[in-house]
């Protein structure tokens, strides 16, 4: 096992060394999310999360409005914002979307599907946030992250469903409950602000959930408050932008209004990977010791119990994990079986890195002997 998930120079305890905020180590918490951007892995992250986003969009709302009906709540009010915040070609766009979303569903298999198809989003925000707890080396596995993926898609559209329906009905259920007038204009005038709170529970939800290792809830705090502000002022910045442009039918004719909607979650899903990576500086910076390698290891060891060493090996990639042939993938396994010379191949690779560990040991076991025998003639010197 590499010496980076047992210690590491940033590994603190949680409670001692922490560091306050002062604009100097915010301003190095800058430079830490920036130079995180350098791993080739972020560079189309953003907009891989934003074609998740299109195509969960549609049959997410499919399932909403089935929800929604359940209580007789219109998807009037949603068409009257979205007019207020997107161009007029955009409103008709989704007013399209909305008239062919409301008709009823005719089987539970439908909702099944529109459930896996609203799921790809959550699906890869499963990816972005186990690859950054693990600092680029965990092996990705398919079925576990898509079958996951499922119950976040689900929680989302619960939490925005209560979302609407607190809004729609918070002020006749504050009337029929409270029965005063201050009260029921206080709740009234808290709707919105209430909507915002169940929408930062839902990126907590995100950051804390889909990632396959579980941290500390308040390790991933910065980044959901980051993310959540983030969005409002990415959508209200983007809003203006498009009550002013007129290029887009100009330049993508029948497409503009899809180009428009791409462009916005283009822009949220920079903000989700930001939030995500500002967990990791924050923690760094302040010194909060809540991410460092060897705490992401402990947390691991701790979700799977007695399979603890055993999950860690699966999950993280490690320096000789060719030589593990239990970790072979199925692409491997397959290659193995049925690829004409790839098993001979493997195995001439299995045997170099076997040998170079065996040389790089050596050399290190006669490193430390040497650094002994000095360290000892050094005490004879002294005496």
């Amino acid at each position: 096992m590499s010496d980076f998930w047992v210690e590491s120079e940033t590994d603190i305890n949680e409670s001692e060394d922490r560091l306050p905020l002062t604009w100097e180590r915010f301003k190095k918490i800058g430079f830490h999310l920036w130079r995180q951007f350098d791993d080739p892995y972020y560079a189309g992250f953003a907009a891989q999360l934003a074609y998740f986003f299109l195509m969960s969009a549609v049959p997410m709302l499919i399932v909403l409005t089935q929800v929604l009906g359940l209580f007789d709540i219109s998807m009037d009010f949603i068409r009257e914002w979205l007019e207020m915040h997107l161009s007029s070609e955009m409103s008709a766009f989704l007013k399209g979307i909305f008239s062919a979303s409301s008709a009823a569903l005719p089987n539970i298999l439908l909702i099944v599907l529109a459930l896996w198809s609203s799921s790809s989003l959550a699906f890869s925000l499963s990816r972005l946030t186990t690859y950054t707890l693990s600092y680029g080396k965990y092996r990705y596995n398919f079925f576990t992250e898509r079958i996951k993926a499922i119950p976040m898609a689900i929680l989302t559209i619960l939490v925005v469903a209560v979302s609407m329906i607190v809004y729609v009905y918070g002020e006749l259920i504050a009337k029929r409950i409270f029965k005063n007038e201050f009260v029921m204009r206080m709740i009234s005038d808290l709707r919105t602000p209430l909507m915002g709170l169940l929408f930062f529970v839902l990126i907590v939800s995100v950051f804390y959930i889909l990632p396959r290792i579980r941290v500390p809830i308040m390790a991933i705090m910065p980044g959901a408050f980051v993310a959540t502000f983030g969005i409002l002022i990415v959508t209200w910045i983007y809003s203006l932008y498009i009550s002013r442009a007129t290029n887009y039918n100009f330049l993508y004719g029948a497409f503009s209004n899809i180009v428009a909607m791409m462009l916005w979650f283009y822009l949220i899903s920079w903000v989700l990977c930001i939030g995500m990576m500002f967990n990791k500086s924050w923690d760094i910076i302040l010194r909060r010791g809540r991410l460092t390698p060897a705490k992401i290891r402990e947390y691991i060891m701790k979700q799977y119990g007695s399979k603890g060493e055993e999950m860690f090996n699966r999950l993280i990639i490690g320096e000789y994990d060719m030589t593990d042939r239990s970790l072979d993938s199925l692409a491997v396994r397959m290659s193995r079986k049925f690829d004409p010379g790839y098993q001979e191949k493997r195995e001439r690779e299995i045997f170099e890195l076997k040998q170079e560990r065996r040389v790089r040991n050596r050399v290190e076991k006669e490193v430390e002997a040497r650094i002994d025998i000095a360290g000892k003639r050094n005490d004879d010197n002294i005496k």
